[in-house]
């Protein structure tokens, strides 16, 4: 608790100190010269700061198409399309499969095959390609239920790139051999 006597030495030494600028900032400087505030002026040029992305190289696609004599196969990349060890097809994913057979000739019959990687036991890959192609088949289903589908899982058995390479793991190879073919004649 402060006392009266205090308070008044405080009041009276806040009354004695006075706050003093710097000389600087009492100088006139007057008005800067053309060269002065050209000087202080900087250009900013974006050229090479700003850089074009260009999401192709990055971006992978669902699906490749291509053309065996009169079969078109659509195979789809089942690391988008499936999380790991699962056969679950998301609404998105439902979407794009009805778009991709939609041009597909009315009533015409289409293989849907499920392949996995040679990782994991045979039984247990061939078990998920058969339950990721019945769920591709399921959304195919939803688009165009006018469609005769044989659905098909495969496992590891008809790998489009090597598992391995010289006695190692290829993991580019693999994730070739993780997909869904969609077949048609057209």
């Amino acid at each position: 608790m402060r006392t009266p006597t205090t308070a008044a030495l405080l009041l009276a030494l806040a009354a004695s100190t006075t706050v003093t600028s710097p000389a600087w900032a009492e100088e006139d400087f007057g008005d800067p010269t053309a060269e002065q505030l050209e000087a202080s002026v900087r250009t900013w040029n974006p050229g090479g700061s700003v850089r074009v992305w260009d999401p192709s190289g990055s971006v992978e696609p669902l699906e490749t198409e291509t053309t065996q004599g009169d079969e078109t196969v659509v195979s789809l990349d089942s690391d988008i399309l499936f999380a790991f060890g699962s056969a679950e097809v998301s609404p998105v994913a439902t979407e794009r499969i009805g778009l991709l057979v939609a041009e597909i000739p009315q009533g015409a019959a289409v293989s849907v095959i499920g392949h996995t990687d040679s990782v994991g036991d045979d039984a247990a890959n061939l078990e998920l390609s058969r339950q990721r192609a019945q769920a591709v088949a399921a959304a195919i289903t939803a688009a165009r239920p006018d469609l005769a589908l044989d659905v098909q899982g495969r496992g590891e058995t008809e790998p489009v790139a090597p598992n391995s390479s010289g006695g190692e793991d290829n993991p580019e190879g693999r994730e070739q051999n993780r997909r869904v073919e969609i077949r048609y004649t057209t």
